[in-house]
């Protein structure tokens, strides 16, 4: 069974998500020559720092003190 696992940053939309697991998974399927079903994804969100980029600091969970 394939697992993907995607470490990013907090702030990404479920739109931005579902087309990232999308992509990862029917790209892998082609790839590995496996059906897209037996594919898993799972994502750890890292909480935002001053490492961050700048698009999620702007749009950051308010009172982090990391915001721009």
């Amino acid at each position: 069974m394939p697992h993907i696992d995607i470490r990013m940053y907090e702030g990404r939309t479920r739109e931005q998500k579902e087309e990232i697991v999308s992509v990862f998974t029917r790209e892998l399927s082609r790839i590995i020559e496996r059906e897209e079903r037996f594919i898993t994804v799972e994502f750890q969100e890292i909480p935002l720092d001053e490492n961050a980029p700048a698009n999620l600091l702007k749009a950051g969970s308010g009172g982090n003190g990391y915001e721009s």
